[in-house]
């Protein structure tokens, strides 16, 4: 097929002239004007433009600086018959344009110029053709690294709830700690997603090790050292993970040499297993384990100091400590501070009127309320005894207990618009996963309820402490929230929801739901996916918006037997049921 070539000009006479010398070769297209030209080429793929710089509507310059979007590829000649050398070479800096040629032409080397404009042409296409090609290659690439990437994730959360949430929970500290040291965003990449895979070698660990809830021996010390060396032989087979398969094989080596598996010292240690040995070590120290006590953020940092310079970089260990936000988000959880300077409870004027069913509906209304309540009631219960259930807990309590609690925690006066938001989106959500879980069966209606009206309980607790910073991070949307909080806390608004549940001794399970429910795109857990939809359900202003949802692909509302139409008549639920309890209050 011959080339197309389009000859602007606003002469009739040259247009003819022009169009004679390459009629035979080539397909010729003709334009008296810029207008008339771009119009042409909105229609075909044309090679190469030839223009007159002096056109009716536009110059020929501001012609072809119009064509570059439009056809990037395409050669661009200008014929002018006057000096306006500044144009020319601005146009030629640019790249709009591969030659210019003064009148009066030479036909023979117009021919000439026109034919290696075309070859210049054929290469410049060969050279987008090949690129295009290696950018679909990598992100087909980075499409196969992803889903094996999740499917580690997702088998590594299936194992062991325990080892994913520590995964997940070290790579937020390594980020951080990565931040503070002024790493690159690629090296932060690379560091987040090595610390969050450092343990998948785990996945190859026996249960009876790893699940053990007493001390371990030293032979089986042997065995749970060997993890190291099969993750890094599983990383090192996926593309273009070899930096993260090293990083994965050094992350128990000391700084001084006497670590694990090829005792490096120093700087012989990729810096990132250095970062990810300090995240890991405060995670295991603060993280309550069936054999040990967690120790408190401060007794850990204490741990670390003593240890700088021996199993751990000092330069790692003072970038750790810096991250202050952490200690006062530990601090507060600890207190039994859920956020209450956010989402400040309101007091009813009645209180000590109340019954039972209006205090449980209160406590069912209050996020904060409602974890003060559970924290209150599983006080002095053993792991099994400990209830996620609100009615249960208000059970336990009665109602002077609960008037107590509303009492203390309880403020009357009217709380900020965006407390007001949250709380309302809270509600909805629990009402939602509530019905999904009646749906479904994924989880008990009382414990998914008590997970929805609670999932965004970190939220306001970093809103409560770090009013500013919080300010500029909650309108941003998943992931990049997540990305900003690790980086500005050290952690991020779903783990501190986790904290918060862990100090209300709810199930375990309940809390790692509360934990994971914005990491859809790594696992595949049944509770966090229903909690996760229930989430963007409440979210949704209206049924016709909760259709289109791209983040509720169908194989995600396959999991758990769902259809969009399931979801729309959920939001409709929802939204009469909110009515129905405002009615309530307001009559």
């Amino acid at each position: 097929m011959p080339f197309k070539i389009l000859l602007a000009d606003s002469d009739p006479v040259n247009l003819r002239l022009l169009e004679s010398l390459f009629l035979e070769e080539y397909e010729v297209l003709t334009a008296p004007s810029g207008s008339s030209a771009l119009c042409v080429l909105a229609q075909h793929d044309v090679a190469l433009l030839i223009t007159e710089q002096r056109l009716p509507d536009m110059t020929g310059i501001e012609l072809l600086k119009r064509t570059a979007s439009m056809r990037p590829h395409m050669v661009r000649i200008i014929l002018t018959g006057y000096a306006d050398a500044e144009a020319l070479v601005e146009a030629i800096n640019c790249g709009q344009v591969y030659r210019f040629v003064t009148k009066p032409l030479d036909n023979e080397d117009l021919q000439l110029t026109v034919a290696r404009a075309l070859q210049h042409y054929e290469v410049i296409k060969l050279r987008y053709e090949v690129s295009e090609t290696n950018k679909r290659l990598a992100q087909r690439l980075r499409a196969t690294t992803r889903a094996v990437i999740r499917a580690i994730a997702d088998t590594l959360e299936a194992k062991d709830h325990h080892v994913y949430g520590h995964a997940r929970r070290v790579s937020g500290y390594a980020v951080a700690i990565g931040r503070r040291m002024r790493l690159s965003g690629g090296r932060l990449e690379q560091l987040s997603l090595s610390a969050l895979m450092h343990d998948v070698g785990k996945i190859g660990t026996p249960d009876a090790i790893l699940l053990k809830s007493a001390a371990l021996t030293e032979e089986e010390h042997a065995t749970v050292r060997l993890h190291v060396l099969r993750g890094a032989r599983l990383l090192a087979a996926v593309p273009e993970m070899e930096e993260v398969a090293a990083t994965v094989r050094h992350h128990h080596e000391d700084f001084d040499g006497c670590g694990y598996p090829d005792r490096l010292a120093g700087d012989e240690i990729p810096l990132a297993s250095r970062i990810i040995r300090v995240a890991d070590a405060y995670d295991a120290m603060t993280s309550p384990r069936p054999f040990r006590s967690a120790l408190s953020h401060e007794a850990a940092v204490e741990e670390l100091m003593k240890e700088s310079g021996t199993q751990f970089d000092p330069e790692v260990v003072r970038a750790f400590c810096e991250l202050k936000a952490l200690a006062k988000i530990r601090r507060s959880i600890m207190q039994g501070d859920f956020g209450s300077q956010f989402l400040t409870i309101l007091k009813p004027v009645d209180l000590w009127k109340l019954g039972a069913p209006e205090l449980l509906r209160d406590v069912e209304s209050e996020p904060a309320l409602a974890a003060s309540v559970l924290r209150a009631a599983n006080a002095a219960c053993t792991a099994e005894e400990a209830t996620a259930s609100l009615p249960e807990a208000c059970a336990r309590l009665g109602s002077e207990a609960l008037r107590n609690i509303i009492a203390q925690t309880g403020a009357s006066g009217r709380v900020n618009y965006e407390a007001e938001v949250l709380r309302d989106h809270s509600l909805r959500c629990a009402m939602a996963a509530r019905l999904l879980a009646e749906k479904t069966g994924v989880l008990d209606p009382d414990h998914a309820y008590t997970a929805g009206l609670l999932h965004d309980l970190g939220d306001a607790l970093l809103r409560s402490h770090f009013p500013e910073e919080a300010e500029k991070i909650v309108w941003l949307g998943h992931p990049f929230r997540i990305e900003k909080e690790v980086a500005t806390f050290g952690v991020d608004h779903a783990q501190v929801g986790q904290w918060i549940l862990d100090a209300c001794r709810v199930p375990t399970k309940l809390a790692l739901t509360v934990q994971t429910h914005h990491d859809i795109t790594l696992i595949n857990d049944p509770a966090s996916l229903l909690l996760h939809v229930a989430d963007a359900v409440a979210s949704a202003n209206d049924s016709s918006e909760v259709a289109s949802l791209d983040a509720l692909t169908p194989d995600r509302l396959a999991l758990l037997g769902l259809s969009r139409a399931d979801l729309a008549r959920v939001h409709e639920l929802i939204t009469e049921k909110v009515g129905e309890r405002f009615d309530g209050v307001a009559a």
